[in-house]
C-alpha cells in the first residue's frame, strides 16, 4: 500500500508476520541512500537524492529489511501510560492505578503507581504534571547542593526521542521526561551533565573533568542508557 505526496512516499512492508510502516523523502541536497529509525513515529526513513525514484527508494528498503525489523521490535509494544499498564520505575515493576479522590496527586506503595485526579478522564495529565514537578525538583537541588555558583534561568521537561539532555546559552536546560523512569543516578547524570554545559559548551576533556568531578561512576550511567534507550522511548502517554 502506498500514500503519495510530491517529497515523499509511504509503504507498509509485512516482514515475519508484522506490518513496518517504510516513509520513502526525497532530499535535493542527499548524494546517497541513507536508512534510519524513526522512533517517535516508529517508522523506517530511507532518505534519497532528489533524482532517484521512490520505486528505487524502496527497494534499497527491502534489501535492508533485515535491520529494519529489528530497529522496529526493539521499539514495541508501545507502554501507554494509563491504568492496569506496567511499567519500571527505578529498577522496580509497578503498576498504573487511576482513581478519583478529592486531590491530585500520585504515590508509590510497593506494587502500584497511584495517580489520584479530582476529575475523570485527567490522570494523564496529572501525571505528567507531577513528573516535570519532580524532575525540577531533582535539579534544584543538584543545582544547590554541586553547582553553587550557577544559576538556571529555566528548566524545560523536553519530548525528544534523539538527546536526554540539552542546554543552551541562555542558561536553560532541557531534560527528557522519561528519565523518571530510569534508575534515579541515570536522571541524576544527565542532570549533572547539562549543568556542566554552564560552564563548557562542549565535549572537550575540560567538559568531562568537570563532569567526574561532580558525578562518580558515570560509565555506570552511560552503559545503562545504551543498553536501555529503546525501553525508554517505548514509554509514551498516548
Amino acid at each position: 500500500m502506498f500514500i503519495k505526496k510530491n517529497d515523499h512516499q509511504i509503504k507498509y512492508i509485512i516482514y515475519k508476520n508484522i506490518s513496518i510502516t517504510v516513509k520513502i523523502k526525497k532530499y535535493r541536497y542527499s548524494r546517497n541512500y541513507k536508512v534510519s529509525y524513526d522512533k517517535k513515529n516508529l517508522q523506517a526513513l530511507v532518505t534519497i537524492p532528489k533524482y532517484i525514484s521512490f520505486k528505487s527508494g524502496f527497494k534499497f528498503a527491502e534489501d535492508n529489511i533485515d535491520w529494519i525489523y529489528q530497529q522496529h521490535i526493539e521499539m514495541i509494544p508501545s507502554i501507554i501510560l494509563k491504568h492496569g499498564n506496567l511499567l519500571t520505575i527505578d529498577g522496580k515493576e509497578k503498576s498504573l492505578f487511576f482513581k478519583k479522590d478529592k486531590i491530585n496527586n500520585v504515590h508509590f506503595d510497593n506494587e502500584k503507581i497511584i495517580v489520584s485526579s479530582k476529575s475523570n478522564n485527567k490522570h494523564s495529565l496529572v501525571l505528567h504534571n507531577w513528573i516535570k514537578s519532580k524532575i525540577t525538583e531533582i535539579t534544584k537541588k543538584i543545582l544547590l547542593e554541586k553547582f553553587h555558583d550557577k544559576t538556571i534561568k529555566k528548566i524545560r521537561i523536553s519530548n525528544s526521542f534523539s538527546y536526554w539532555g540539552s542546554c543552551n546559552t541562555k542558561d536553560s536546560i532541557s531534560i527528557d521526561w522519561r528519565l523518571i523512569f530510569a534508575p534515579s543516578h541515570v536522571l541524576e547524570y544527565i542532570i549533572v551533565h547539562e549543568l556542566c554545559h554552564l560552564s563548557e559548551f562542549n565535549h572537550g576533556i575540560k567538559f568531562w573533568n568537570l563532569v567526574d568531578s561532580k558525578f562518580k561512576d558515570r560509565s555506570k550511567s552511560q552503559s545503562w542508557l545504551q543498553k536501555n534507550a529503546n525501553y525508554l522511548y517505548r514509554i509514551r502517554f498516548n
